[in-house]
């Protein structure tokens, strides 16, 4: 260090004015360069930061250790001196001391020291909240394995309730021990006594622990708030609904959110909401389309505003004015699109759905028939003969059936032949025979186009199905018996085998339940008959008038059993005939969705209850949700004064253009872009404020009609 011989009085002579100098009152003259700290670059800063964290995350956990390691070591410390060895050091003291091997570097003015006490204390709670839960989980496994369960249970409470607590609300024990961190540097750099600095540590960690449990609380309370906003606004929503008949339950919850939103929008006014606009709404997001005030509250005034702007705009070359438009256009693809999701972009044409189909009915009916003849197959006696039929009540029961319903002349030659050969025993009647009858029965019927022939033989298959079994070995009309299930001996033969008897009835019932279904669904029977053809069968069993709902539903149920995809093939294409009903044979972007042909063709089809026989309750509702928005979207309700001709909108969105290019010629007056400005700021307005159709305002006060005067129009014309 240089001194300054001018500053310095030596030995003990007077200074001036006769004082002696106070020798700590001498200015030392320091080297220019070590008279402030030298300043660092940015990176290097950056990295004595880095170490300094380093540093007090190290001395903290230690220091925080010492609750543990202090009385060990004074247990030790003294048992080492008495055998004449020096103490150990604090923990936190080898810490500090392996930080400085380290080089990391130390604080150098209050500030640093300051930081440092917060992130060692707070280093320190992070470590106490981590050992404390460690030990929390350890508490139980070890007192159980030492002492066993019950001895345990007993121990473990007080030990395992302390780490708990200790291990609980770590985040606000960290802020706790960084706020104690804080008061206690700041004290100290003051200069205050360890009282001073220990009051002003609990000082501060009460205070950052009690900020982080009010923050915590205030955030929970938001997140408590929100359900409860949510629950305000799904009540309102639920009373409103209920007296449109909608059930609010019952809506999807992705719909739900987007209701919700609007309708507590609405509710800021302080109104009520209006259900009829609400379950509009409802149908809007239900399909995914964009409501506007107009087609959302369907006022006369405001759907001819929006219609007439959107064409107005359309016919302005300024592209700021097609935002009705565009919505009017998203709306009628939204539509198609809903159509497509239930399959009608990926149905086949009518001749591969007709005659996908058809071979699934033929599946399920050849499997039929192949357990009937299967059945029939095991009526066979012991020694493996067939059964023989009861040929007389055969011919009997089928001719009084043919004479009771004139049908004697309309029975094929063929069968005539077989019956009388029956009749005189001139043919081995067995149960073989009666199953070629049947088969040879069966294609004269699919053959045949002539309603009395093919009655007839329905008449004689009927009294074929009714034959009894005649024991073996007996012969003529009295010998014939009903089998009920039991055996019964015949003369000169074996006993008839129960396995075989119980065998033929099953075949017989088998082949009863078929035939009976046949009947009863007409797709089935066209295709059992062989008259059903590819090209028209969808059409014609399923989606024509003619066609019953109760048919139709039976012919769902059957394919659904017996080919999945036939059902999904029969199921697209109803969806591809309503889309069709709605653009015709127009292609996606092209097609204008058709409310009237829509809602036409999905109301002949849910009257008849079809649509359940291949679409869920959901898909169902969805189409419904679809015919009514189509509906809303075009609606044109009395008092409207919509320009449908385009003649006068088409001048207006010229003359838009015209004022623009005069603005161009003209820009002081500017007059085209104001204009188009106001249109465009409208437009934005009845797209997106869907809140005011939904708040319904209190209805004024009826009286008599004012008198009409030219002061009352003009206030009626300006609003």
């Amino acid at each position: 260090m240089l001194i300054d011989p001018n500053q310095v009085q030596w030995d003990d002579a007077p200074a001036p004015g006769g004082q002696a100098i106070d020798p700590g009152k001498v200015v030392w003259d320091e080297p220019a360069e070590a008279s402030q700290p030298q300043q660092r670059g940015m990176i290097a800063e950056l990295g004595r930061q880095a170490g300094l964290t380093a540093r007090y995350g190290i001395e903290g956990i230690a220091q925080a250790a010492e609750i543990v390691t202090e009385p060990v070591r004074f247990v030790t410390d003294h048992a080492a001196r008495a055998m004449g060895f020096s103490g150990g050091k604090p923990l936190g003291e080898v810490a500090s001391g392996f930080a400085d091997t380290l080089g990391l570097p130390k604080p150098e003015n209050a500030t640093e020291r300051v930081v440092g006490d917060i992130n060692r204390f707070a280093a320190g709670g992070a470590g106490m909240a981590g050992a404390a839960r460690g030990v929390a989980r350890a508490v139980a496994p070890a007192a159980q394995q030492a002492m066993g369960a019950g001895a345990a249970q007993v121990a473990r409470g007080p030990l395992q309730a302390a780490a708990e607590g200790m291990a609980a609300n770590p985040g606000m024990q960290i802020a706790g021990a960084a706020g104690t961190g804080l008061g206690a540097g700041i004290a100290r750099e003051e200069g205050g006594g360890t009282v001073a600095q220990i009051v002003a540590g609990l000082a501060g960690g009460m205070s950052a622990a009690g900020l982080t449990q009010a923050a915590r609380s205030v955030g929970q309370a938001a997140k408590r708030l929100v359900p409860v906003r949510h629950r305000v606004v799904d009540q309102r929503i639920d009373e409103a609904l209920k007296q449109a008949g909608v059930n609010w339950s019952e809506v999807p919850e992705q719909v739900r959110r987007l209701v919700r939103e609007d309708a507590a929008q609405a509710l800021k006014t302080g109104d009520d909401l209006n259900a009829d606009a609400l379950s509009r709404l409802v149908e809007f997001r239900r399909v995914g389309a964009t409501p506007t005030r107009g087609t959302v509250s369907l006022d006369p005034v405001q759907i001819t505003r929006e219609q007439n702007l959107a064409r107005m705009g359309a016919n302005a070359s300024d592209e700021g004015l097609h935002g009705l438009a565009r919505v009017q256009n998203d709306n009628n693809r939204a539509l198609i699109d809903n159509l497509n999701r239930l399959g009608a972009d990926s149905a086949d044409d009518a001749f591969a759905a007709g005659e996908r189909a058809i071979s699934g009915l033929q599946r399920g009916l050849d499997a039929q028939k192949a357990n009937v003849d299967h059945l029939y197959s095991q009526a066979r006696d012991s020694a493996g003969r067939s059964f023989p039929l009861d040929g007389h009540s055969f011919t009997t029961t089928a001719s009084k059936l043919l004479d009771d319903n004139l049908l004697g002349g309309a029975l094929p030659e063929s069968v005539q032949s077989h019956l009388n050969r029956i009749a005189q025993g001139q043919v081995p009647f067995t149960v073989d025979y009666a199953q070629q009858l049947a088969t040879a029965i069966g294609k004269l019927q699919r053959g045949t186009s002539d309603g009395q022939t093919r009655m007839a033989l329905g008449l004689v298959r009927r009294a074929l199905d009714d034959t009894p079994i005649m024991e073996m070995g007996q012969q003529g009309p009295a010998a014939g018996a009903r089998m009920t299930g039991t055996t019964a001996p015949y003369a000169g033969g074996p006993e008839l085998g129960q396995q075989a008897v119980d065998a033929f009835n099953k075949a017989r019932l088998a082949n009863k339940m078929m035939m009976r279904r046949i009947e009863r669904i007409p797709g089935l029977k066209a295709v059992y008959e062989g008259n059903a053809t590819p090209d028209d069968f969808v059409q014609k069993h399923v989606i024509s008038s003619a066609a019953k709902g109760q048919d139709v539903q039976a012919l769902a149920s059957l394919l659904r059993s017996t080919d999945h995809q036939a059902h999904e093939a029969v199921r697209a294409s109803i969806a591809q005939h309503l889309k069709q009903a709605a653009i015709g044979i127009a292609s996606d972007e092209g097609g204008k969705f058709s409310a009237s042909g829509f809602n036409r063709a999905l109301f002949r089809l849910r009257a008849q209850r079809k649509l359940k026989a291949f679409f869920s309750p959901e898909e169902i509702e969805q189409l419904q949700a679809v015919g009514r928005v189509s509906h809303y979207t075009t609606a044109q309700p009395a008092g409207s004064a919509v320009n449908n001709s385009n003649s006068g909108t088409f001048l207006m969105g010229r003359g838009l253009d015209l004022l623009d290019r005069l603005s161009s010629k003209l820009p002081l007056f500017n007059i085209g872009t104001t204009v188009s400005g106001g249109i465009r700021s409208v437009q934005q307005r009845q797209a997106q404020n869907v809140g005011a159709a939904l708040a319904r305002r209190p209805q004024p006060q009826t009286g008599n009609p004012p008198a009409i005067t030219f002061g009352t129009l003009q206030n009626a014309g300006a609003e």
